[in-house]
Formats: C-alpha cells, structure tokens, sequence
C-alpha cells in the first residue's frame, strides 16, 4: 500500500455543497549530536499537492526516531486547496499557513495529522521557489541537526529542464528553475543523495545542474503518482542500516517506491532511478562525440534520426527521451559507422555499473494488455530529443523552448545538435497562449459526497489539445496543467486541475467517469470552474440539472470504445461533461455543456480519439482497484451538508 488514508468524505467549500441535490507542534529539543545521517525534506505543498505533503509528514513521524537518522522537513500548504477539504490551517495542526519548519524528535508515530513529534518554527509566509530559502532551509538543517552524510528531498512539481517546485501563493504558476536550484545549493557543502519527489526530474539536463555538487541522484522519468515517495518505508529502512553507504542508500530509495508501487497494483506506471554523479564526466564526454557524430550524419540520416526518436520510450513531456532506447532505436535504424560507433561508446557509459546504480520501471496493473503510459522501455535517464513528427517539437517561446534550452545549457554540444536538429521543424508559436498568472482555467469535477461512504468513485479526465487524456490517478503532471490529488486514495468527493500559465491552444475537453458502484448510488455530479484565482467558483450544471453516472451501459464492456461514442451519450459511466476553447491570448471561451448526438461534438470537428493504449490502461486501472476500498484517515472534522444556492 502507498497509504492508508482518506481525506473527508465532504464538499470542496468553493460553491458546490449547494448545489449538488440528493495548534501548534509538539514540544522536544532538537538533535545537536551528529547522526550518521540526516534526511532534510523541502516540502513545497502550496500547491495542489498540499494534502499530499500533509500526509506525507504523517508518514515521515510513522517510522519513528532512532538516533542514527535525524529527519527534518520545511514545508507550506496551500490554503486554497484546503479550503476545498474544508480544511483550515487548525486541521494539520499549525495555527497558521506561513511556512514552517520542523524536527521530528519523539517517537510514538502520528498522533496528529500534521506535524506533532517534535518542535515546529514558523518562519513567514517565504516564496520557496526562491534559491535563497532552499539554500537556508539546507543551511538550518545542518547547523542544527548535523550527521556524517546529508539526504536532501526536493518535494513537489516537477518539469525536467523546465523548471520545478510551486509556491501558488508567493509565485503563481512560476517554477525554480533549473539555474536557480543549482544557485542554491552551490555553497551548502556536502549533499550526499538529492532525491527529487516530483515528476519527470530524471533527465540528462537534471545531472548537468547538479554536477559537482551532489553525490547521488535519485528521480524519475515519468511522471510521478501525487502520493510520492513511501516515506514510512524509506526511513524504516534507513533506520534499519543507518551506516549505509550513500550509494546503498540511493539504491534504497529506488528499490522501497519501487516495491511499494508494485505492492500497491492499483496505481499508475512508475519509474525510479538513481544515478553516481562521479561517473557524469564521462557520461558527458561521450555524449558530446554522439551529438557531434549525429550533426555530421543528419545530411543522409535526417528521416532515420526522426523515425528513430519517435519510436523511442517518451514521457508526459515527448521531447523528453529514454537515453538507451532512443540509441537502440537510431542503431537498427541508422547505417552511418562513424555514428554507430558513438552509439556504442554512449551506450556503455549511460549503462556502466560507474554511473546508473539502479533503475527500475513497472507499468501500472492491467488486464493483460499493454497500457497507455507504457514505460518498460525505461532505463533510468532522459535526453530532451524531440522527433520533430506529430507534435514532438520545441515550443517556440517559454520554459519549453529552444531559446530556454539554450539559455539553460549554453555551448554545450548536445546544445549545438538541437539548434541544428531543429531547424526547419515546425515550432507551435501560433499554438500557446499566455494566460496571464492569476487568470488560469481551474476545474473540478465534483459529485455527490454520500457516494464515498457507498464505495461509489467517480474520475476526472481531462482531453488536452495533444490528443492525449490525463487522470489525476495516472500522477499529478500533464503538459498543460497540475492535476489534484486521486479521490480514491483521499476520499473525497472531487478531482480537477489548474492549467499553467502558459498552455497549448486549442480545445479542451472534461468527462466524468464512473469507475466502481458497488451499490449502485449513481451519483450526480457538476463541473466547478474559474478562470480568475481570486473568484468564486461556479458550476456549470446547477441544481436540477446535473447529470447522473451509473454502470447500467458501461463503456468497459464496449470493446472498441471511442470519444465519438462517448460524446453521443452512449454509456452511462463516461460522459462528456463540458469543453472550452482556447483561441487567443487572455481568457478561453466560456465552459459550454455539451448537447446530445452532433451537438456533442462542437467543442471541435472529429473529435481526437482514445488509443487502444490509452484504453487497456484505464481498463487496468479498474481492474487494479476492484475490491478496494479507501482507509480510514481524515483530514479536518466532517462538515454537515448543508444546500445553499448557487
């Protein structure tokens, strides 16, 4: 299991109950005595991952004390995300959502949801994406709570070289950048394991930034499920060995998210890796002959390279590239010796025990068929290589870019490569739109909360103009937005995402979907959306009128289920709920609420269609949940369902 918990059976507080008929930390001294290690967690949760990190400092007090390992964290929530848990700050235990930091010193597990095993420091409302605050936070923790070796867990969203951690109250939708992460921890001294809890951080680009300043990496190429890390099991187990190696130490972190995934079968598909940085130099020197090798090849191996990259094992972000599958991939393709030759010599540094210390990928559980996010073609590190085919290209502006890239990675070779490689492909500067940062698209898809007690869960899904659909249950990262949390594994009664600020154009589509009805409740459910940060929530729907899911007609039994049906209205438990469009700089157009049969489709001409991938995952993750139910941990007090209107 990755957790044992829900997260109140009760309404978002926004707008919705209405409408839908039917403290302080502990006491305790801190460690001054040097420890053999000391894990230091910078926990940015103001974001939609807030009840996430909530939990996760449950888990961290769950594994106890020992005096081998000290464990402090730094963290913020998000008010207004949990203000939709009908959680105040009093509801993990602070008086307050200014940032904190915290020392777990006493044993006896998790009293209290939030932080409750030792002294706690409130510090001001701090912008984390700021280097300055990290570089303190890294500072604090040494001072106050020194040990032979350092962990250092970077916590929250994550986008490869596009940047990573969130603070939605100080930063908006802005990232740390890559830069700036490498800012604040130059001068800190010894980081032996950085471990990045966040999506898609395991990247070439990722190591360049942290060479010569850590020993040990440990991340992921594919997006990464909203629960993260097993903390309870990963500090067990280092509490177990606190003389362990750093290496040992990376590779204990792989293998414990690894089997607690596998364990867990319900979730979506993982992938962990951990890298040596000692080995990085001659990594970096043999990529630089590749992409020499491949600038000189690209007159006669241009298609091939192509054709190439876009069968390679891809991520949530397609310009992100598996290393070794990709050099597979160009060797059976490719006829040019000189560059088969750099195949080669690349292929074993990015192999070579010296350098990869571990990997492992596992697809999320399925009925036998291979899943959408299928990442068995994993082998621990990314390249950012787009294919230039279907959409696999640089935007031509933002984090996503050439020029960012450039900037990021100046003179380097695979720098030169990709400015030559992408010259004459298609960028898309016609197709994002800069949205402003406090007038972001924000939805929720929202249902009846006496469903949780009958065991009824509904999803959210979200179709982005990629062509490709994304559920909170598959992680908490797509190309255009932050997804929420997973109803299922929080118990509550809703799921949505907030765009990011800059984000492809064109259509968006939302559907409802019913997964399990063990007692047949067919719940009702509407759709909460804003396009301002500061505004009330509306609904789309609204008493009277909001739709009802039961598994009467059930896609699942369609073998060949497409949107087009979907968007007809031929099932009962996948709907088509709401669209909007995307068609200029500034707010979209308004969420329309799709008609019956044609009218069902005006958010678009032929609607883009489900793969059979895309299928086989989502009827594996039915498959994966049948017979579970969510456990019994709450965050806050239930709150009485009181209607009101709109």
């Amino acid at each position: 299991m990755i957790r044992a918990r829900a997260v109140g059976g009760y309404l978002m507080t926004l707008v919705l109950a209405s409408s839908l008929a039917c403290g302080g930390g502990g006491g305790g001294t801190s460690n001054n005595t040097t420890a053999e290690w000391t894990v230091m967690v910078y926990m940015a949760a103001d974001n939609s991952l807030a009840v996430d990190g909530i939990f996760d400092v449950d888990e961290m007090e769950n594994a106890g004390v020992t005096a081998g390992v000290n464990v402090v964290v730094q963290a913020e929530y998000s008010p207004d995300v949990l203000a939709q848990y009908q959680c105040g700050a009093g509801c993990f235990n602070r008086p307050d959502f200014n940032t904190f930091r915290y020392a777990i010193t006493q044993n006896g597990g998790s009293a209290t949801t939030g932080p409750d095993r030792g002294p706690v420091q409130g510090i001001g409302n701090v912008d984390m994406t700021d280097p300055n605050q990290l570089k303190a936070f890294i500072n604090w923790a040494k001072q106050n709570h020194p040990a032979t070796h350092y962990l250092l867990v970077l916590w929250n969203h994550g986008g490869g070289y596009a940047g990573l951690i969130q603070d939605e109250t100080s930063a908006g939708s802005g990232l740390m950048s890559v830069d700036d992460m490498r800012a604040a921890l130059t001068g800190v001294g010894q980081l032996d394991v950085v471990d990045f809890d966040m999506c898609l951080m395991a990247g070439y680009e990722t190591l360049v930034k942290l060479d010569g300043l850590a020993d040990f990496a440990v991340f992921s190429e594919e997006v990464v499920p909203a629960e993260g890390n097993p903390y309870t099991a990963i500090l067990d187990a280092l509490q177990a060995s606190p003389t362990a190696a750093p290496q040992a130490v990376a590779n204990m972190i792989v293998t414990q998210f690894h089997n607690a995934y596998t364990a867990a079968n319900d979730k979506a598909s993982t992938t962990i890796s951990a890298y040596n940085l000692s080995g990085f130099t001659a990594f970096d020197q043999a990529l630089g002959g590749f992409a020499t090798a491949l600038s000189n090849a690209l007159p006669t191996e241009a298609v091939n390279i192509a054709t190439a990259a876009a069968s390679s094992q891809k991520y949530a972000y397609s310009e992100l590239t598996d290393v070794v599958n990709f050099l597979d991939s160009l060797n059976a393709h490719v006829t040019d010796a000189p560059l088969k030759t750099q195949i080669g010599l690349l292929k074993t540094q990015a192999t070579g025990a010296g350098f990869r210390v571990a990997s492992q990928r596992r697809n999320g559980a399925g009925s036998g068929q291979q899943p959408a996010a299928d990442v068995l073609r994993s082998s621990g590190l990314t390249l950012v290589m787009p294919s230039g085919q279907s959409g696999d290209v640089f935007n031509a502006s933002g984090a996503q870019s050439l020029g960012a890239y450039q900037q990021l990675y100046p003179g380097r070779p695979w720098t030169n490569f990709l400015n030559t490689w992408v010259t004459g492909q298609a960028q898309v500067p016609t197709q994002v739109v800069d949205q402003g940062d406090l007038t972001r698209l924000e939805a929720y898809l929202v249902w009846d909360q006496g469903a949780i007690a009958t065991g009824a869960d509904v999803d959210f899904w979200v179709l982005e103009p990629d062509g490709n659909i994304y559920l909170p249950a598959f992680g908490s990262v797509s190309p255009n937005g932050t997804l929420s949390s997973d109803s299922y594994v929080d118990g509550v009664n809703f799921e949505g995402y907030l765009t990011n600020r800059v984000i492809q154009k064109g259509t968006y589509k939302i559907y409802a979907n019913l997964w399990i009805d063990p007692q047949d409740f067919q719940p009702l459910y509407d759709l909460a959306y804003r396009n301002d940060q500061t505004a009330a929530f509306a609904l789309l729907y609204g008493t009277g009128s909001q739709p009802t899911l039961s598994l009467t007609i059930s896609w699942l039994a369609d073998p060949t289920p497409t949107l087009a049906e979907v968007e007809a209205g031929s099932y009962t438990d996948l709907q088509y709920v709401a669209f909007t469009t995307f068609l200029q700089s500034g707010a979209p157009m308004a969420f329309q609420r799709p008609q019956s049969g044609a009218m069902a489709r005006a958010g678009g001409t032929a609607p883009r269609e489900i793969t059979p991938a895309q299928v086989a995952t989502i009827r594996g993750l039915v498959a994966g949940r049948a017979g579970r139910a969510p456990a019994g941990k709450r965050l806050g007090q239930p709150m009485p369902f009181t209607p009101r209107g709109k």
